[in-house]
């Protein structure tokens, strides 16, 4: 095992303990700020990082492993100068069977609608109202990796037909249809609630643009839990004002934190999660064990157990 292990992000307090126990020996050197990511980086072997300043890959000459805090890749990104050499982790898997219970938990909610009830909730108006029902409802996912097959298992064991999209199609347990990306749109005009859990990529960017909302049906719900930038936020806001969509839940936003006087607080039967789908209470201890298994295979020449192949692609 290494001598020592470099850490940026801005969990460094809570996740320095969970290192150490899987590092043993180790020393962990914290880069608490932009001043100390820039000025520990060209000494850096092993790094696990959150959302590093942009621009200093080029001076990572030492590093041979950089493991990212979550599935994706693109809080890391650009990732110009990194030397070809250095191995890029994710966490793939690590939050898929806690991501699958929120998007479960918050389908639920925009059936029975619960988004409805708390607008009424915040303009102190009593209104009652029909809830749906799950059995029988079409979820259409987009993004159909380890989370997204969680999800269908479980939408499925309650009676939910289950449809998506995945890069390179397969028949997945628990799931009706599955089709490329090139047809989202079929999968979205078919479903009344739409999940999308993808990564954002330059080809993923906007893929819930205005026009691409108003394919889904009158009345349906979307779930947002892949990044911000996938979906159209403006034009979300306009299609809840209208009644086109009945409902929607956001996880992930284009500006995080979300700022208080962004119109999203305010548009109707819109559920608002700060960015916590994939945390369950030991991900720090699940990352940092994640890591260690990662460093330890990649110095006895093994594969990777979340070995990013082509890092360009984002995820």
């Amino acid at each position: 095992m290494p001598d020592r292990i470099h850490v940026f992000s801005k969990f460094n307090d809570r996740v320095v303990g969970p290192l150490a126990e899987n590092f043993p020996g180790a020393e962990i050197i914290r880069l608490d700020d932009d001043a100390a990511f820039a000025a520990g980086l060209p000494e850096a072997e092993f790094l696990m990082a959150l959302k590093p300043p942009r621009g200093h890959w080029g001076t990572a000459g030492k590093l041979r492993l950089l493991q990212s805090f979550g599935a994706g890749i693109d809080h890391l990104m650009p990732l110009d100068g990194l030397r070809r050499e250095t191995v890029v982790c994710n966490a793939a898997g690590l939050a898929a069977g806690t991501m699958g219970e929120f998007a479960l938990t918050l389908t639920l909610m925009l059936i029975k609608r619960m988004d409805w009830a708390n607008t009424g909730h915040r303009a102190s108006t009593w209104r009652q109202f029909m809830p749906g029902t799950a059995a029988g409802s079409t979820i259409g996912i987009l993004g159909l990796g380890r989370i997204g097959e969680s999800f269908a298992q479980k939408a499925g064991a309650l009676g939910m037909r289950v449809i998506g999209t995945q890069r390179q199609p397969r028949d997945l347990l628990g799931v009706d249809k599955v089709v490329g990306a090139d047809r989202t749109t079929e999968i979205v005009a078919e479903s009344d609630v739409v999940v999308c859990i993808l990564p954002l990529t330059d080809e993923t960017r906007y893929v819930l643009d205005e026009p691409m909302m108003r394919r889904m049906k009158p009345g349906a719900s979307l779930i947002n839990l892949g990044r911000g930038g996938l979906v159209d936020e403006p034009a979300l806001i306009r299609l809840l004002e209208e009644g086109h969509l009945s409902g929607a839940a956001l996880d992930v936003f284009e500006q995080e934190p979300l700022p208080s006087d962004n119109p999203l607080w305010t548009a109707p039967n819109l559920i608002i999660t700060p960015h916590v789908a994939g945390g369950f209470p030991d991900y720090m201890g699940g990352i940092s064990r994640l890591f260690a298994e990662n460093v330890r295979a990649f110095e006895a020449g093994e594969p990777m157990k979340t070995h990013v192949k082509d890092p360009s692609r984002g995820y």
